[in-house]
């Protein structure tokens, strides 16, 4: 059970610092960081 659940908190990550990414694609790179911080928080990882 606990590798399922590995397995699709890993993909929801991944999905989403792709959305992060094709969002902020051109913006700064310090904007991007701060998407994924509050990304990140919002799925309790941090």
């Amino acid at each position: 059970m606990n590798f399922v659940k590995g397995m699709i908190i890993g993909t929801m990550a991944t999905a989403g610092a792709v959305m992060i990414y094709q969002e902020t694609k051109g913006k700064s790179n310090k904007m991007m960081m701060k998407k994924g911080k509050q990304f990140a928080k919002k799925l309790g990882i941090l």
